[in-house]
């Protein structure tokens, strides 16, 4: 089996989506399919690459309908410098589907199949966002045989919020704990601003209204436990889980490049790091959040390690309760964990954030020089999906 390395990785800025109020988003009026052309363009001319010598793209999509259905990653392909004849596909595994765009780009040059592929993902949640409206329309539907479902609690499982509130419950996650939780992910992401970390990945790109979106939106250094205590539970009446401890509907996009060796020499290019495992498994719909220590559970037999080889974490904060529920699972170090903060502070454009964590995860091992990361993501529907990346 042939190596296949993450050369290089790149994002849009995030910005705060709102579905009732596009004019609070500042990609409200750029359909996600381009900006993820945008990003793919910026790889290109960084690594001095001709479009032509990509041979396959994958692009993640939590939601791929309205507008942000590609074509089958069309769409993102002709309006970046990509040739014509780079295959493309979109996937939709929820949370997890840019991570499972890069999977998907991996194992073609594992096998032999390309050697050089780009993968990617995008949302922009105010145009098409998640939760009950989709479902009003008739976007989106659910089959009566599982609502009627006596094995499922499709009332649970279809609302992300109470999956969460579910395993912060079963699992003793406290509301302190998860407010101190999301406390501490927008104090790393703001200490991560001010000393110019996301400058390393982030582009500063043009909106149509040509205004400069070249910062993470989300991010609230004057948090406190006093506010974040002071939110109103969000899904259940006495519930824990709040707007605070959540993350925000987000716009954005992101992609990283992957090659095999033969491709990194002929373009003279050096890797960030090289993949050594990907999985992914199944849990409780009911239970969603479980997903994440789950697949790094899996991960790491796959690859043979152990959770204390491995010198970064970048697990993805839909809720605090996931990354909480990990840690708590799989004894992890919390210094590990998220150092430059999490999708509570940064955002959580579903089909690109596990692009980001690969991404981010990549920067990391290289600046700390840490050899093992691993990134995961829970995934809506219950599933998990873990990577592991070595440093180069």
């Amino acid at each position: 089996m042939n190596a296949a390395y993450l050369v290089d990785y790149a994002r849009t800025a995030f910005t705060r989506a709102h579905p009732r109020k596009p004019e609070v988003d500042a990609w409200s009026g750029q359909r996600g399919d381009a900006l993820l052309g945008q990003v793919i363009d910026a790889l290109l001319a960084r690594s001095d690459i001709a479009g032509d010598s990509i041979e396959d793209l994958s692009v993640g999509c939590a939601l791929p309908v309205k507008e942000q259905w590609s074509f089958g990653g069309r769409y993102p392909l002709w309006l970046s410098r990509l040739g014509s004849a780079c295959a493309s596909r979109q996937i939709d595994q929820q949370c997890g589907s840019s991570l499972a765009a890069l999977r998907g780009t991996v194992r073609e040059v594992q096998a032999g199949a390309i050697q050089a592929g780009i993968a990617g993902g995008f949302e922009t949640m105010s145009q098409v966002p998640m939760g009950p409206s989709l479902f009003q329309e008739g976007v989106l539907t659910v089959p009566q045989a599982l609502m009627d479902s006596s094995r499922l609690d499709m009332s649970v499982a279809m609302n992300m919020g109470l999956t969460a509130e579910r395993l912060a419950r079963e699992s003793d996650i406290s509301r302190e704990a998860m407010d101190a939780y999301a406390l501490r992910s927008h104090q790393r992401a703001a200490r991560a601003e001010r000393d110019g970390w996301f400058e390393g990945e982030r582009l500063t790109l043009t909106n149509p209204a040509g205004d400069v979106v070249a910062r993470d939106a989300n991010i609230r250094p004057d948090t406190s436990l006093a506010k974040l205590a002071d939110l109103a539970p969000a899904f259940v009446e006495d519930g824990r889980v709040t707007a605070g401890n959540s993350s925000p509907l987000t716009s954005g996009a992101g992609a990283a490049l992957v090659m095999a060796e033969a491709a990194m020499a002929r373009h003279d290019l050096s890797p960030l790091a090289r993949v050594v495992e990907v999985a992914d498994c199944g849990v409780t719909p009911e239970r969603m959040g479980a997903g994440a220590a789950a697949a790094i559970e899996r991960v790491l037999a796959k690859a043979g390690l152990r959770t204390e080889d491995i010198d970064a974490w970048e697990i993805n904060e839909a809720f605090s309760a996931v990354p909480l529920y990990a840690m708590q699972t799989l004894g992890l170090d919390p210094d590990r964990v998220n150092m430059h903060g999490g999708a509570l502070a940064l955002g959580h454009p579903l089909g690109a954030t596990g692009i980001r964590l690969a991404g981010t995860l990549a920067r990391i091992l290289q600046h700390r020089q840490g050899r093992y990361g691993c990134a995961a993501a829970c995934i809506g529907g219950g599933q998990g999906i873990a990577l592991i990346l070595e440093r180069c």
